[in-house]
């Protein structure tokens, strides 16, 4: 079997599958981030719901970004932990690749933009069609962000809102129920798996695409 976890946003979500196919699957979507309290019960619970045991795994997968800074680092942590611990197969899947992965099986349409939101006017994108990655993961600013969209295409994440304000002449649709999950990864890893594709579990880290910027107390006094 393969563990997938998902840390990325405020969604902490978990799952188990077998071949591709979905075993079990757990998930908490919450208004706050609950990963580092909520992720190793939710981990326990799924085996405890199926009667199995974490020695069943077979390999790993997590999300590693783009999304939030601690999130991603409590998931691919815990993902770490349990992959030496096993001595089984790592493979750090993108946040925004498995959430267009999700929306693909519920929408016919050719074109694809994942966002989540960054903060001002700034979003974590990326952008798919049928068989093609047109813009890859990374942060954009939408104050220069000028992109005239031809055909209709499926805004997903939670800065779909964002992005939409800014395409011109595009027909679109907002899904604001397509979230991030466990479940948008088991078919990657799958596929990943059965070509061996695995990450070094010293080399894998998040994708913040763009650096943490930690404020520094000021002191009023010097």
């Amino acid at each position: 079997m393969i563990l997938h976890i998902e840390s990325s946003t405020q969604v902490c979500s978990v799952a188990l599958s077998e071949k591709g196919k979905l075993v079990k699957h757990l998930e908490i979507n919450s208004h706050e981030f609950v990963h580092g309290e909520q992720l190793t019960l939710l981990i326990d619970a799924l085996f405890e719901a199926i009667n199995g045991s974490i020695k069943d795994l077979s390999a790993v997968s997590v999300a590693i970004g783009p999304g939030s800074y601690t999130g991603l680092r409590i998931g691919l942590a815990t993902a770490k932990g349990i992959a030496f611990g096993l001595k089984v197969p790592i493979m750090g899947i993108s946040s925004l690749q498995s959430l267009i992965y999700l929306a693909k099986q519920q929408y016919l349409d050719s074109y694809f933009i994942a966002a989540f939101d960054a903060k001002r006017n700034e979003v974590y994108m990326r952008m798919e069609s049928d068989n093609e990655i047109l813009l890859y993961d990374q942060p954009v600013d939408l104050n220069d962000f000028d992109f005239t969209w031809p055909n209709h295409c499926v805004l997903v994440g939670d800065g779909n809102l964002k992005v939409a304000q800014t395409l011109k002449n595009a027909k679109f649709m907002l899904d604001s129920t397509c979230t991030p999950s466990a479940l948008g990864q088991i078919q990657l890893a799958w596929d990943r798996w059965s070509c061996n594709s695995f990450d070094n579990i010293y080399e894998l880290c998040p994708n913040y695409t763009k650096p943490c910027f930690i404020a520094e107390r000021i002191n009023k006094n010097s």
